[in-house]
């Protein structure tokens, strides 16, 4: 898989369970293209699972630039949001979080047990999730005179790119496209043939 122009992430929320010596964890594996649902998310499962002693989490946002972000919740420093973390790395999984809950079953489990525990229950949601390879889309911006507005649009249109959006403003217009990455060379070689225009990187998403 080309991860350069592609990336991996889910289709829809999974969960995944792994036991051992009595305590029970499970790992729920949530898409999101930001982290404002991770807090949201987190209170929700300490409500849903009133007795667990802890919800750990590690998430992945973003498609160059990459945030990541990991808690242990209490557990030994280390032992708890990294490895759930490693695991969405090591899948090469982004825009995913996974939360992971767990009920004490009264036997500590040492450092090593933990990291066994938590990355197996993240694994095992992993395993359970239906993985998509998502193109990964440019966003441009372009301004010109309105004089030009059908020509651009023309050029556009023959290039392959998608128009998102276009505002006026008096004489001039603002377009914001996007295309697939991998078309990113041949796509803006045509556009900047076009003279009339100012084109302007936005973001990857």
């Amino acid at each position: 898989m080309d991860l350069q122009h592609n990336y991996k992430t889910i289709r829809q929320p999974a969960e995944g369970t792994y036991s051992a010596s009595g305590s029970k964890f499970i790992a729920y594996l949530y898409g999101m293209s930001d982290e404002t649902g991770i807090k949201t998310i987190k209170e929700r499962l300490k409500k849903d699972h009133p007795k667990a002693v802890h919800v750990v989490f590690a998430s992945r946002i973003g498609i160059d630039n990459t945030m990541e972000r990991s808690a242990d919740d209490g557990e030994p420093a280390g032992s708890a949001g990294k490895p759930v973390l490693n695991v969405l790395k090591s899948n090469s999984l982004t825009n995913c979080a996974i939360f992971v809950v767990r009920y004490f079953g009264g036997k500590k489990l040492g450092i090593p047990g933990l990291i066994h525990a938590y990355a197996g229950a993240a694994t095992a949601a992993v395993e359970n999730a239906v993985v998509e390879i998502t193109a990964i889309k440019q966003f441009y911006k372009i301004l010109c005179n309105i004089s030009h507005l059908q020509t651009v649009i023309h050029v556009i249109s023959q290039a392959g790119a998608s128009i998102h959006e276009i505002t006026y403003e008096k004489e001039s217009c603002n377009f914001i496209i996007n295309f697939n990455r991998d078309q990113e060379i041949s796509i803006l070689s045509k556009l900047k043939s076009l003279w009339q225009i100012q084109l302007e990187y936005l973001e990857s998403k």
